[in-house]
């Protein structure tokens, strides 16, 4: 494997906080510096954390995994005062989901590591699984290519309710045959049994759509020491009935935070992105089988328009009672992580770091500060074909994400003729309707009634160039179908639907191709975190 680094740009608050422009880093407490760590560190050891009821029950959810040595020997250093944790996460996307999924969790492991060195503490690498995310069609289904088409190919589950993902179970008959459709897609190797079996495996060993998500990261992941979270599941939920008490309590200072903080981000011309009602408590309740979301109204607590209503007395009752019905939203989650875990930094996404930087007055309403938030690697994978088609076509990687695929090979395209074919008929069209003006002008002067017909001739006359224009191309095209295809292949294997590869392609592929080791290989390779795209040449 040889990686390269390549500039890509990015907009917004998530662009100027890593150019490390002082507005955008406003938002956050810590500044991504040795300094900053080693305040965080500081403020960290001043807070108390409920360690030995954590480690017991991550223990014993690790352990159901089939989790490694290593993961449970840093599970247990988490009992220690001395030990922090690196932590991000995501949906429990079918088979992993995304590839940005197994990079995050890769960022998180490099990060641990690093600063276990720089900072002479145990840093151990956690991966939150959104256990509690009801939106299953946002982890149902992968992409792939068929018939030389990008196609997102949906698991449509019999046994599907309006559940959260940790409740939600999986037909394993149902799965298999998607599973199956999935790798006929992909070409047979001398891989391709042994990773169909390690799928299998783990979907035997699983009852939900979390069971499967998190047997396949922790077989993927299983020397790397990796600890994994499930947001929703019910051991958790006990520990976190205290916060959830001071949440919905200080619900209307989390909102007026909220709404402050975005007011000062609009200020600075930025768009904030998380969007609540003015009512809005930040907490979910399941209710006959559904995730429903709280909101005030009149002093009672109600939600789906007013169908349920409860009293702050009755919630907090149900809180004690039964805290698996509870669950967290956009807002409220990231201070629930921190609530539980003490968090030397967080990893996030372009898209978490923007809603991030929307949270640090909801913070400073619980005491807590805005952990250092890093954001995770970005890789794209470019197999020896494809760096093939980009030498033959004269591009760079870097290419692919300054311009479009469309752009590029127009330009290409009209690289290979003399004349350029737009700018003519554009000419032609001009001087056409010029003539034509003229036409019309003399044809209604003469028999004013005409004057429809004339400019029915002329859209015709228009519609004839038009056709013709495009004859060309296709034509052009013909001639040149060879390079064009490259052009084809470039786009699906890293710029698939106009996205980077690691937001539309899924790991199975790249195992099917490389084998079942390909991520630890992956892993093992060194990265810079100056913000650039990693280019791994396989």
């Amino acid at each position: 494997m040889e990686i390269k680094e390549i500039s890509v740009p990015l907009q917004g608050v998530v662009a100027d906080y890593m150019k490390g422009k002082k507005e955008a880093q406003a938002y956050f407490d810590y500044p991504l510096t040795e300094e900053g760590f080693g305040q965080r560190l500081h403020d960290l050891r001043n807070k108390k954390f409920f360690r030995q009821d954590l480690v017991a029950h991550l223990l014993e959810y690790n352990t159901n995994l089939h989790a490694g040595e290593h993961t449970l020997q840093n599970i247990k250093a988490l009992a220690d005062e001395n030990t922090y944790v690196v932590v991000g996460g995501q949906q429990a996307g079918l088979l992993t989901g995304p590839l940005y999924t197994v990079h995050k969790i890769i960022s998180i492991l490099q990060l641990a590591k690093e600063k276990e060195a720089s900072l002479g503490v145990r840093v151990v690498p956690v991966f939150w699984i959104a256990g509690e995310d009801h939106d299953i069609d946002e982890i149902n289904h992968v992409f792939v290519t068929k018939n030389k088409k990008i196609k997102k190919t949906i698991f449509h589950d019999r046994l599907l309710k309006k559940a959260s993902a940790s409740e939600s179970e999986l037909s394993k008959e149902d799965c298999r045959k998607w599973i199956e459709e999935i790798f006929k897609t992909y070409p047979e190797t001398n891989f391709t049994k042994d990773v169909l079996q390690f799928v299998e495996d783990a979907l035997q060993n699983s009852r939900t759509y979390v069971d499967f998500f998190a047997h396949l990261i922790m077989k993927l992941f299983v020397d790397s020491g990796l600890i994994l979270v499930d947001s929703h599941h019910p051991a958790l939920r006990k520990l976190e009935v205290s916060f959830f008490k001071q949440i919905l309590s200080r619900y209307q200072e989390v909102q007026m935070s909220l709404h402050k903080q975005q007011q000062l981000i609009r200020e600075q011309g930025y768009k904030p992105i998380i969007e609540t009602k003015s009512n809005a408590v930040h907490i979910f309740m399941q209710i006959d089988e559904e995730r429903v979301l709280l909101e005030e109204e009149n002093g009672q607590f109600v939600g789906k328009d007013g169908a349920y209503s409860f009293s702050y007395e009755e919630l907090i009752a149900e809180m004690e009672r039964s805290p698996e019905r509870f669950s967290n939203n956009v807002v409220t989650r990231p201070l629930m992580q921190e609530y539980i875990f003490p968090t030397l930094a967080f990893i996030g996404g372009p898209g978490e770091i923007a809603y991030w930087s929307e949270l640090q007055r909801v913070f400073h309403v619980f005491g807590f500060q805005v952990p250092p938030v890093i954001p995770r690697l970005t890789i794209s994978y470019v197999e020896r074909d494809i760096s093939t088609d980009l030498h033959d076509l004269q591009l760079q990687e870097s290419d692919l994400f300054v311009k479009s695929i469309d752009m590029l090979r127009e330009e290409w395209l009209s690289n290979q003729i003399e004349e350029p074919i737009g700018e003519r008929f554009i000419e032609a069209t001009e001087k056409m309707i010029d003539i034509h003006t003229s036409l019309q002008q003399f044809v209604t002067k003469i028999d004013p009634g005409m004057q429809k017909f004339a400019e029915k001739n002329e859209r015709k006359i228009k519609e004839q160039i038009e056709l013709l224009e495009r004859m060309l191309k296709r034509n052009v095209e013909k001639k040149n179908e060879v390079e064009l295809n490259k052009f084809r292949r470039v786009q699906y294997a890293l710029r698939p639907l106009g996205a980077p590869q690691e937001r539309v392609w899924n790991i199975c592929y790249y195992l099917n191709q490389f084998g079942l080791d390909f991520v630890e290989r992956v892993t093992k390779q060194s990265y810079s975190w100056d913000g650039k795209h990693h280019i791994i040449k396989l």
